[in-house]
C-alpha cells in the first residue's frame, strides 16, 4: 500500500516538474513601453549655458534668443544674454518633468538655474533681470531694474515651487531659496501690502490702483501663483490676506458677462487686454481653491465660458482696448498679430483648470482646441511647435508670415503647455482632434 502511494506521489511530482519546466515558455515577453510624449527638451537644453558670476559663483542661464535657420544662440547687446524672466520659467519646465525625480543631470540643471535666480537678488529684496556676456549684472536697464516687476514675481513663483522639491537633494540650496523668498516677501510687505484699495476711471471703466503698475492684473496673477506657493510653505497670514486683495483687483477688471461683450474678459491693464501673460483667469481659479472662496472660481468660470469661448469662435486677438459708456462697451482698437506661445499657454491652463474643477469634458475639448494652435490650428496653418526638435517658432506675424526664430520664451511656453496637456488624456485627445 505504501509502495503504491509512493509511486503515485513520484508520478505527481514528476508531472509538476514537467509543468513547471514548460511554464516559462508560455510567458509572453514584456514589451517595452514606448515614450509617446511630445515634450522634447533638446532645444531648451541647447539654450542652457553655464555661467560664472563675477563673484565666482557657478550657476547657469538660458540664452534669450535663437535665430533661424541654424538656430544659433543670441543675446541682446543692450540688455544681456540671459534673464531671470526666462530662467525662472525654464526651471519650471524641468521641475515639472516626469523624469525630474530620477534624472540627476536634470536635477543639476535646476540647481544651477535656481542658483542664478538667487544670485540676481538685490539688497532691497527685488531681483535684477539681465546678465551681460561679461557675467556682470545689468543693474540700470529698464527691463532689468530691481523693482516691483515681472521678474521678481517669476522668481518667487519658481523658488516657491522648487523649495519642497529640492530640500532633500540639495539642502544648502534649499536654504538659500527660502532666504531669498523671505527677503522678497519682506519687501513686498513694506511696499505693496498696505497700498490703499483706491480706484480710478479709464475710458469709463473702473480699475484698481493697488496692483503692480496700478491695474496690472497680468503681473498680479503671477504674484498670486508665487504667493500661494510661499504660503503653502510658511502659512504667512499677512500674505494670505494679500492674495485676497490681489484677487479682488483682478476680479474688478472683469468686464461684460456671458451674453454681453466683452464676455467676461479680465483686462490686463487699464482698458486693455493683451494675450501675452494673460494668467488672470488661471490665477483666480487658484485663488478660489486656496482661499476656499467660490466667488473667485465663479469669476474664472465666467471668463472661460464667455471670453475664451468667444475667442475660439471669433478668432484670436493679440490685444484690444475698450471703452464703456453706461452699461455699453465699445471696441476702440484691436490687433490680431503677433500671435505667440506666451499668449496661448495661459488660455490652455485656464481651460484645463475649468475641466479639473468641473469634470466636464467640454472644457477639456476647449483646452485641446486652444493647444492645437501649436500644431497647425492657427491662421498660418503651420506647426508652431516641432516635437522632433523641441523648438517653437517665435510667432505668427500674419496669415502668411511666420517668425521662425525659436527663443527661450517661445520654447519654454510651448513646453509648459504640452506638459500640462499630456497630464490629461482627454485634453491630449482633443488637441490631436483639432490639429492640422
Amino acid at each position: 500500500m505504501k509502495k503504491s502511494i509512493s509511486i503515485v506521489s513520484c508520478l505527481s511530482i514528476i508531472s509538476l516538474l514537467v509543468f513547471a519546466c514548460k511554464k516559462p515558455a508560455m510567458i509572453q515577453p514584456v514589451q517595452p513601453v514606448t515614450d509617446t510624449s511630445m515634450v522634447n527638451l533638446s532645444h531648451l537644453d541647447y539654450l542652457y549655458v553655464p555661467v560664472t558670476f563675477s563673484t565666482g559663483t557657478a550657476a547657469a542661464g538660458i540664452f534669450i534668443y535663437s535665430e533661424a535657420p541654424d538656430y544659433h544662440r543670441v543675446g541682446a547687446s543692450d540688455e544681456g544674454f540671459t534673464c531671470v524672466d526666462d530662467i525662472a520659467r525654464a526651471a519650471l519646465v524641468y521641475l515639472r518633468s516626469s523624469k525630474f525625480n530620477i534624472d540627476t543631470a536634470m536635477q543639476s540643471k535646476v540647481y544651477n538655474l535656481l542658483q542664478f535666480i538667487v544670485e540676481m537678488q538685490s539688497s532691497n529684496g527685488y531681483f535684477y533681470n539681465f546678465l551681460f556676456t561679461n557675467n556682470t549684472i545689468n543693474t540700470n536697464g529698464g527691463t532689468s531694474a530691481n523693482n516691483a516687476n515681472w521678474w521678481s514675481w517669476r522668481a518667487l513663483q519658481t523658488l516657491a515651487e522648487a523649495a519642497p522639491l529640492i530640500k532633500n537633494g540639495n539642502a544648502p540650496l534649499a536654504i538659500l531659496v527660502k532666504t531669498a523668498m523671505d527677503k522678497l516677501i519682506a519687501r513686498v510687505k513694506l511696499d505693496l501690502v498696505n497700498q490703499p484699495s483706491t480706484t480710478k476711471i479709464v475710458n469709463g471703466i473702473t480699475v484698481p490702483q493697488w496692483l503692480p503698475a496700478g491695474s496690472g492684473t497680468d503681473q498680479a496673477a503671477v504674484m498670486i501663483l508665487g504667493m500661494i506657493g510661499y504660503c503653502n510653505i510658511t502659512e504667512d497670514p499677512i500674505i494670505k490676506t494679500y492674495i485676497k486683495k490681489l484677487a479682488d483687483g483682478i476680479a474688478l477688471m472683469q468686464q461684460g458677462n456671458a451674453n454681453n461683450y466683452p464676455y467676461g474678459c479680465i483686462l490686463s491693464w487699464e482698458n486693455e487686454w493683451h494675450a501675452y501673460g494673460s494668467d488672470q483667469t488661471y490665477a483666480l481659479f487658484q485663488a478660489g481653491t486656496f482661499l476656499n472662496d467660490p466667488q473667485y472660481t465663479a469669476k474664472a468660470m465666467l471668463s472661460v465660458d464667455g471670453f475664451l469661448s468667444w475667442l475660439l469662435q471669433n478668432g484670436f486677438k493679440s490685444s484690444f482696448t475698450i471703452a464703456k459708456s453706461g452699461s455699453v462697451y465699445t471696441l476702440q482698437s484691436d490687433k490680431t498679430y503677433d500671435q505667440i506661445a506666451y499668449g496661448f499657454r495661459p488660455l490652455v491652463f485656464a481651460a484645463i483648470e475649468a475641466y479639473k474643477i468641473t469634470g466636464q469634458e467640454k472644457y477639456a475639448d476647449m483646452a485641446g482646441h486652444l493647444a492645437a494652435w501649436f500644431l497647425g490650428a492657427n491662421d498660418a496653418v503651420i506647426n508652431m511647435y516641432d516635437a522632433s526638435t523641441g523648438r517653437c517658432f517665435d510667432g505668427i506675424n500674419s496669415s502668411s508670415s511666420i517668425n521662425k526664430n525659436s527663443g527661450a520664451e517661445s520654447t519654454i511656453e510651448a513646453l509648459l503647455t504640452i506638459q500640462k496637456v499630456e497630464k490629461y488624456f482627454v485634453v491630449k485627445t482633443a488637441m490631436n482632434k483639432y490639429k492640422k
